[in-house]
């Protein structure tokens, strides 16, 4: 049942009309003094805010929006000012203060970034000495003994890099990094190496360089990572490369260290390496031959002898003086330096390396510095010296691999002596920790 509502009770059509128009009068008045409040403010600033209304309509009309007028025109003409300032560069001043700040920051931090990178190449360099090491005794447990120094004769003192000894057997004149190969991730160089070569420690063949070895000189270009410094510039050499170093009785009796190389035109991709094995004071130079230090006689085939010698057998009982104090092997990356006077010319840079396909070794007689008396003269300025165990590592160290297998950075100044008693196995001498 629907229920009707009185009319009286019923908005009638016109009241609600007059009660829009009232809402629509409201927003009016309320716009037109919101508007009427902006002019005030407007004229606040044009006449200051002390002036009532009154005065402000008693001024002429015209004077009035003629100060209206250029008050806003200064107003406008501040913003594109300050829009004009804001878009623009540099100038030259500030150009140049922010150049000279980024130039100081760049000479402040360059050093450390450099010795921040030394570092890590040094870190990646003891890491490749104690691969090699650990590879030399890994051979050592699997074979009771050390890897031969070089497969050379025992009997041609006077020349020991000869390709036979004195009953007509071929040598084969290569050495100890072959026999690691197998113990250092490279055992395919190794395989491809030995396949028609022999390189029992008691059988002979042909050198590694003979015609009818061409695998095996193929095998000996294989550039191996951890047997190069990456201190070291990996540049290709400019003269020799080096593949024998070693003591000989020379002239007026005085032993001598002498090297047989390639030229660099005969083997140019030859595999490199700037680590080498220490043979002793002189290495084997034959029976008999004593060398005096401090007064005192030394045999040098047995007191002043290395790890590694020629077709050596050498097991760590051997090694009296101790393995922690005896060296192994050592950094020796060959010859650089600036207008180094070489047989085939003067060079700036490297000018020799070693290859690890020769003997791998090197006598320590000669010591560790490159004195600038004996070798850096007539504008030959030497930072390596292919007759001296050397790096370029920051700080004038050298660093060498223990036949214990323990990592040692010597300083370049290191007495002769001391470094003598630790190049050989069974000289009687004690050397304390603290004297290297």
């Amino acid at each position: 049942m629907a229920i009707r509502i009185p009319k009286s009770y019923r908005p009638s059509i016109r009241s609600r009309r007059r009660r829009r128009e009232q809402g629509l009068n409201r927003a009016i008045r309320n716009s037109r003094r919101h508007l009427r409040n902006q002019d005030n403010s407007v004229l606040d600033k044009v006449f200051g805010p002390g002036w009532s209304n009154a005065e402000r309509h008693s001024e002429d009309n015209g004077q009035t929006m003629h100060k209206i007028k250029r008050y806003l025109s200064a107003r406008r003409d501040n913003r594109q000012a300050l829009r004009a300032r804001d878009s623009q560069g540099f100038t030259l001043v500030e150009l140049l203060v922010v150049i000279a700040i980024i130039g100081i920051l760049v000479a402040l931090l360059l050093p450390a970034v450099q010795a921040a990178r030394e570092s890590a190449r040094r870190t990646s360099c003891s890491n490749h000495l104690r691969q090699i090491g650990i590879a030399a005794l890994n051979y050592e447990s699997a074979n009771k003994r050390l890897p031969p120094g070089y497969l050379g004769s025992k009997d041609t003192w006077s020349a020991p890099d000869n390709d036979t000894d004195y009953e007509g057997n071929p040598q084969q004149l290569t050495g100890v990094f072959v026999y690691l190969l197998p113990y250092m991730e490279a055992s395919s160089v190794y395989d491809q190496l030995t396949q028609n070569f022999k390189v029992g420690v008691d059988q002979y063949d042909a050198q590694f360089n003979d015609p009818s070895k061409r695998v095996t000189w193929e095998a000996a270009q294989t550039q191996l990572e951890v047997l190069q410094c990456p201190t070291f510039p990996a540049e290709r050499a400019q003269s020799k490369i080096m593949d024998k170093i070693f003591g000989v009785l020379g002239g007026g009796g005085f032993l001598r260290l002498f090297n047989d190389a390639f030229t660099v035109a005969d083997a140019s991709e030859l595999g490199v390496t700037h680590y080498l094995g220490n043979s002793g004071v002189w290495g084997q130079v034959g029976p008999g031959l004593v060398y005096k230090i401090n007064g005192i006689k030394y045999i040098c085939d047995t007191q002043l002898v290395g790890p590694f010698s020629v077709r050596s057998k050498t097991k760590l009982g051997k090694v009296t003086d101790g393995t922690s104090h005896t060296l192994m092997f050592g950094e020796a990356p060959g010859s650089y330096g600036m207008a180094i006077n070489d047989q085939n010319g003067t060079f700036s840079g490297v000018v020799n390396t070693n290859a690890w396909i020769g003997w791998g070794t090197l006598p320590t007689a000669i010591g560790l510095h490159v004195s600038a008396d004996s070798e850096n003269k007539n504008g030959t300025q030497y930072f390596t010296k292919w007759s001296y165990y050397g790096s370029l590592h920051s700080g004038d160290i050298v660093q060498f691999c223990f036949v214990d297998g323990s990592l040692h950075s010597l300083n370049k100044d290191i007495d002769d002596v001391t470094f003598w008693a630790l190049s050989s196995i069974n000289a009687g001498d004690y050397i304390p920790g603290d004297a290297y």
